[in-house]
This record gives C-alpha cells, structure tokens and sequence, in this order.
C-alpha cells in the first residue's frame, strides 16, 4: 500500500514537470532597463538593455532598439529581432526622455505597473536628451550603464538626496487627489550620466525643473530627514565673524546628521491657506569663516540665520510650483483629508493651489558642532 501511494503521488509530480517549459538562463534576456524616445510620426522607440548571462557572449549587456506606435508593439518587434525570449523580471529602470514627459508619460507607466512580472520598486526617471544615445553609451569603469543608473538613482534616493521615485509612487501620486509626481532628471555629461534635477509634474506631464539643491527643501516638506546633509550660505549680518580674515560678506556652512519632522495644517479652507511648520535638529559639520562657536549666544544667532535663509528657501519653492500649477508637496491631500464633502477633483485643486497662502515657519537647532576651517 505505501509503494502505490508513492507511486500516486509521484506521477502526477512527472506529468507537472514535463509540462513546465523550461527557462534555462542561457535562452533568457533579462530587460534590466528600458528607454523611451519619442520619434517621428508621434511613434515611439523602445530601448531595452539586456543582461547576458551566457559566458561566452563578448559582452555582458546587449542593447536593443524598436519603434512601433505603441510601447508594446516596439516590444514584439524587439522579440522579433532577438536570439532570447525577452523577460522584464529584472527591470529596474525605467526611463522617459524630456519630450515625452512633456507630452504625458502615464501610458507608458501604466503598461510597466500592469505587468505582473515588473516590480513596483522599478525607478522611473526623466533623461534631457535623447534616451537610446544615452543607454549605448559606454563607460571605461563601469560596462553595465544600466546597473550604473540603478545604483546611481538607488544611493541618492537612500542618501536622501533626492525624493524616492519607484513606478508605485508615481502611480500612487498620479491617481491620488491633491498631489503630483517627481522624478528626478538625468542627463549625460562629459561621458558620465548624471542626476541634473527633478521634474515636476502636473498629473502625468512635466511642466517644471527645479535644481538637485532644491531637491533637498521639497523633501524637507514631504517626507522626514533620517541623516540629511546640505551645503548653506547665509548673510554676515547679525553674526559676530571675524573680519579680519579677508572672506566674502557670505558664511557658507555644511550641516550634516539632519533629522527633520514637518507638519501642514489647513486653516482656512476658503482661501485655502495652511500652516507649515518644519523642526529640524541638525550637527553643524563645518563653517568656513572664523567664528568662536563656544559661545552659546553664537550659536543661537547662527540658528537664527539659517531658519531665516530656510524659510525664505521654502517659500521661493513653494510660490515656483504655484505658478507651474504642480502640486508635489501634497497640499491638495492635506486639504481633501480635512474638508468633509470637499468634492475635490484635480483640475480644480489646480486652479486653487495657485492662490493659496502657506505661512512657513520654521524651528531649527544646532545639536552638536563638528570641524571650523
């Protein structure tokens, strides 16, 4: 009786195994990164980078290259033209050029978010220029440019200096009422493909670049700091620094170990106007003028000066994306959240956060002192 069970048992496991296709990594190319470029007759190319894991392959990434009127037609005609059955398993990297972030990317992005075998971790960035010139590109140190932009994007998002960009945040923010999308840009410059900014977006097109230096106030408002860092010149004024030392009227300082923890409160719902409070503690890493840092007075009026130069660099933001008509702070979320039957829609919380008032106040203090040059 027991050897029939085992043989009623294994038979059906054979008949399983035999009717399972076999997926030997040798048959497979690993999609690692895809690109998008918008070409003539509003037509699409489709650039996919491929992990070769066949030894004996020259090269360890192939590129391959389509143009369809759709993201998956390129697709099938990049099936049709590789030696390997395609799988997106292993995307990591997805990337839009300029153009077509301008004209709309969420087609695009809702096809990978589809997909069951795209991991929603996948990174989507914006590239100034064209997508396909910079995914060929080859670099003397680092082969695979597809890993090279994962762990580029992977370390400034976890570094926390730039805001987080996986294809389910930006799904997330496209369908949410009251906030918009952020993806930073990269482009290539003098051989190496770098972080340029972010893009922000209005729904799913892009109407604005701010600079990598803002990056770190539009987190600041979003999201907390853990371990920030951030360069910071301030005015002279008000600051007991010897004059002697023949520098600039500018102290510029370096602030490292941030922690932060931000807080939007809606107080008026017709104007709409919110309140914005940020407390940030932070280790004062270095200052380059000469400036007696024993003193407690000392440091009171350098915390003053940098709330001072913060708030005004929250505010410049904060106006700027209120004249692009962008929301990526998620003010709209905040006044949906507090407003009963406030039927907001996007469109119309466009129209309202362009004239909304947001008084900034913020709360920051110097925890420990670090190195004076």
């Amino acid at each position: 009786m027991k050897r029939r069970f085992v043989i009623v048992s294994v038979i059906p496991i054979l008949f399983l195994a035999a009717c399972t296709e076999p997926k030997t990594m040798e048959k497979i190319g690993m999609i690692t990164t895809l690109g998008y470029d918008l070409v003539e007759d509003d037509h699409i190319q489709s650039t996919q980078l491929l992990l070769q894991i066949d030894p004996e392959a020259p090269e360890s990434t192939a590129l391959l290259s389509s143009k369809a009127a759709s993201s998956k037609g390129a697709r099938l005609k990049s099936d049709l033209e590789s030696p390997k059955r395609l799988q997106s398993g292993q995307l990591r990297v997805a990337l839009y050029s300029e153009e077509i972030a301008r004209e709309g990317l969420i087609n695009l992005a809702d096809t990978l978010a589809r997909d069951p075998s795209i991991s929603d971790l996948t990174y989507l960035a914006v590239v100034e220029g064209n997508v396909y010139e910079l995914m060929k590109h080859r670099n003397d140190q680092f082969s695979d440019i597809g890993q090279y932009i994962y762990k580029e994007l992977d370390q400034n998002i976890k570094g926390e200096l730039i805001p987080s960009s996986t294809l389910q945040e930006t799904m997330h923010d496209y369908y949410a009422i009251g906030v918009d999308p952020v993806l930073p840009t990269m482009k290539l410059v003098d051989g190496n493909v770098k972080i340029t900014g972010l893009a922000l977006m209005k729904r799913d097109k892009m109407v604005a670049k701010i600079h990598p230096y803002q990056a770190f106030y539009l987190k600041l408002i979003n999201d907390r700091y853990e371990a920030g860092n951030l360069e910071l010149t301030i005015s002279k004024e008000g600051l007991d620094v010897n004059e002697d030392n023949g520098r600039t009227d500018k102290v510029t300082v370096v602030l490292d170990t941030i922690t932060s923890k931000s807080r939007i409160t809606l107080i008026d719902k017709k104007t709409p106007e919110f309140d914005l409070t940020i407390h940030l503690d932070s280790r004062l890493l270095e200052i380059n003028q000469t400036f007696d840092l024993k003193v407690p007075e000392n440091i009171k009026k350098l915390e003053k000066a940098i709330s001072k130069r913060m708030k005004k660099e929250v505010e410049s933001l904060i106006a700027y994306t209120q004249s692009k008509n962008t929301d990526p702070f998620a003010f709209g979320e905040n006044y949906r959240k507090s407003v009963r039957k406030s039927k907001l829609t996007p469109s119309k919380w466009h129209r309202m956060y362009k004239d909304s008032k947001v008084n900034v106040k913020i709360d920051f203090r110097i925890m420990r002192t670090g190195v004076v040059e």
